[in-house]
């Protein structure tokens, strides 16, 4: 297990993203500003070019509108405002795409560009194609079935325009339940299902292979480039990220504190800890949270004896290191290594 398997990445959703919920809230003369400042998000902020935000935070927007509306199938009215640029080029290259198989393809690879706290697949058999959402593993509570319902909603509204009549939706799945599914089943014009293993739009493989007449090769593949250099940018430029790397490669050999973190990082102190709360963490839950992946690696290794990884890992003595190790994983050191 090398320690760049280790880095665990707060994630983060594209603020037009945000803009376009903003919108719909306003929709229902709700005050979009105090909902989303609530939440702790300045909507100014999110309309600079792909900006992003910590993507918990959109769980609190989802559950104030909801309350407010007394609306939970707002998801829909979302798509009902959406347009491809509120996924940014991901959208637009979508919508160039040779077809609607081409255009699942391209979410499920550049999903990140939307959020990178939901795992997006394809799942296929000889007769059906599954676009299907699921919640990173470890970021479960990041989600909220408003946020999961208006991406099926958007995708399928994005696929109608690119496919027009011929669009068909062989039956659309979740994980919660929403009492009701009239609603969405006249939306989706299929059945729907709750409380299923995830959430998923069900194709017929037969159908998503209609080549669209306003797709445009060319320019999607110009996106896709665009979307891959963007991709590595941001991802490399988390400041959590850089803070769990250097942590993960030098923590072994030195007692490592915040100033000398973010000296590392060519930054202040101060500065150091307003990154990390904009990204939704703190110093002390990256350190803790790289100790625990740092001690499960050399405990599985069973090179050095306890003794020594409580010491490697700054624990003054072996016990703390035992009950740190308790309440990460249940069981002591002795009892993980078996």
């Amino acid at each position: 297990m090398s320690l760049e398997n280790l880095t665990t990445q707060i994630p983060t959703m594209l603020g037009s993203w945000a803009l376009l919920v903003a919108k719909t809230i306003e929709s229902y003369g709700l005050n979009s500003n105090e909902i989303f400042k609530k939440a702790g998000i300045n909507l100014e902020d999110l309309k600079k070019n792909d900006a992003r935000f910590p993507a918990y935070l959109m769980v609190k927007v989802w559950e104030e509108t909801v309350a407010q509306s007394q609306d939970p199938f707002i998801a829909i009215r979302v798509s009902e405002h959406f347009k491809p640029s509120a996924y940014s080029a991901l959208g637009m290259t979508m919508a160039a795409s040779r077809h609607i198989y081409d255009a699942l393809k391209r979410c499920t690879r550049y999903s990140k560009v939307i959020s990178d706290g939901t795992s997006v697949t394809l799942e296929e058999n000889e007769e059906d194609v599954a676009f299907v959402l699921r919640a990173r593993p470890g970021f479960r509570a990041l989600t909220h079935v408003t946020s999961m319902s208006a991406t099926l909603c958007c995708m399928t509204q994005l696929f109608r325009d690119l496919a027009g009549d011929t669009f068909k939706i062989k039956s659309v799945h979740f994980e919660d339940n929403l009492g009701s599914t009239q609603p969405f089943e006249n939306f989706f014009e299929c059945p729907v299902f709750y409380n299923a293993d995830c959430s998923k739009m069900v194709f017929d493989k037969a159908d998503v292979f209609s080549e669209q007449p306003f797709s445009h090769s060319k320019l999607a593949n110009s996106l896709d480039e665009w979307i891959e250099e963007y991709l590595s940018k941001f991802q490399e430029e988390k400041v959590s990220t850089r803070v769990q790397k250097f942590l993960l490669k030098n923590l072994a050999y030195g007692d490592l504190d915040q100033p000398k973190v973010a000296k590392n990082l060519a930054m202040s102190t101060r500065m150091l800890q307003r990154k990390l709360q904009e990204e939704g963490t703190v110093y002390t839950e990256l350190l803790d949270d790289c100790r625990k992946k740092l001690a499960i690696k050399l405990i599985h290794e069973n090179e050095q004896p306890l003794s020594e990884v409580a010491y490697m890992l700054g624990f003054s003595d072996q016990s703390n290191f035992t009950r740190a190790f308790k309440r990460w994983t249940g069981s002591t050191p002795h009892q993980y290594r078996g």
